[in-house]
């Protein structure tokens, strides 16, 4: 999965997520859009993830 599929996913789940949990989710999608400007396409496989 790359960071841009996962975003996309975050998003469509942001449509039926309670309101406690939006918040949560706005800033994962903020981390995952950072890593993709970045250039960290796979944060799970780097080396700092290890």
């Amino acid at each position: 999965m790359t960071n841009v599929e996962a975003v996309k996913a975050l998003k469509d789940i942001k449509t039926y997520a309670q309101a406690k949990s939006l918040d949560a989710l706005d800033y994962a999608i903020k981390v995952l859009e950072k890593l993709e400007k970045d250039g960290v396409k796979a944060p799970l496989e780097s080396k700092e993830g290890k």
